[in-house]
């Protein structure tokens, strides 16, 4: 009887051990992201080394980081990337950068996001970011002492009596070019432009079409450059909303041209385009993400449709004038 309580009581532990194992495995997170420095006091013009770790289950996809990463106001030194280590089901990634700083005070290291699909399939992305740093940055100038010497006396300037003769002969001049400059201006005047006007500018979406259209010549996409093309036609799109809407959507970032355009006559449905257009290029430029043959063809369509449906143009006015001899001559008939 004892021996059976004994066999029960041990089959019944290794029961709750194997729930309380399952339990710890469905809570163990897909991908966790890390980041350290080797100091986080420095002297002006330092390095310090900045690491970035990635562990992730396998069978998911992460969009690893390279070298054009944004570290704040931080410069870039050098960077390495580490081979891939896998153990049991999860494999680490390792991140060194080399950075520097050229200010005193106090930075931070900003969160480093980190774009992963939590299946090997093109579905939905999330983001995780790396937690930011703070980095003290000291002078190199440890005593503040200085001594206080006594003003200098005035120095005394010779009178220059040919830089009186120089500047007299100057005006001089500027006013002789100025009188023969009034009178070629009357006479030009009286005979019609003193100078021809200016071509008009280029409508804001012509200028935006025959950009897409070189850019296509590029065959970018088809060469691989992902981030070389969507780095260009969101600029050709940013520059089109300026010369169009008057925003400046260079010097802005995604969110903010977005804010700005609530305030535009922009129907829900281009507005919705737009911001489906911005946030993949973001990603493709920044989290290293590769598009797909679909979404490529896509962001061309709404770049096209952006300005298709956007543009402004101006019909001609015919003036009544210019229909004055086609009536005589009716009359005259």
């Amino acid at each position: 009887m004892l021996i059976r309580k004994i066999k029960t009581g041990i089959l019944v532990s290794i029961a709750v051990l194997g729930f309380i194992s399952l339990q710890a495995q469905d809570t163990e997170p897909l991908i966790e992201v890390n980041s350290a420095v080797d100091t986080a006091v420095i002297t002006i013009g330092d390095r310090i080394r900045y690491t970035l770790t990635i562990e992730h289950k396998t069978g998911m996809r992460v969009e690893q980081p390279g070298a054009g990463v944004n570290l704040g106001q931080f410069e870039i030194k050098d960077y390495k990337i580490y081979e891939p280590v896998r153990k049991d089901d999860h494999l680490f990634l390792k991140y060194e950068y080399v950075i520097s700083v050229f200010d005193t005070g106090t930075f931070i290291i900003p969160p480093f996001p980190v774009a992963y699909f939590p299946t090997d399939s093109l579905g939905a992305y999330k983001i995780i970011e790396a937690s930011p740093i703070t980095i003290f940055v000291r002078s190199v100038i440890r005593d503040d002492k200085r001594e206080l010497r006594d003003i200098r006396p005035p120095i005394e300037i010779p009178y220059n009596y040919w830089f009186l003769v120089s500047m007299l002969a100057v005006v001089l001049l500027l006013g002789l070019a100025g009188y023969f400059g009034y009178v070629f201006y009357k006479r030009r005047k009286e005979q019609g432009y003193v100078f021809r006007p200016p071509a008009p500018p280029r409508p804001a979406h012509e200028i935006a079409l025959a950009e897409m259209e070189a850019l296509l010549g590029r065959s970018l996409l088809e060469q691989g450059a992902y981030k070389e093309f969507y780095c260009e036609i969101s600029e050709i799109i940013r520059r089109y909303i300026e010369g169009r809407y008057f925003v400046q959507a260079l010097e802005e970032t995604s969110l903010e041209i977005m804010q700005d355009m609530r305030d535009q006559d922009i129907s829900e449905e281009l507005y919705q385009l737009l911001r489906e257009f911005l946030e993949l290029a973001d990603l493709v430029k920044f989290a290293k993400y590769r598009p797909d043959t679909r979404e490529n063809e896509t962001t061309i369509l709404q770049a096209r449709r952006l300005v298709e449906e956007t543009k402004v143009v101006f019909n001609p006015l015919v003036a009544e004038d210019a229909k004055a001899p086609e009536s005589l001559n009716q009359n005259r008939t």
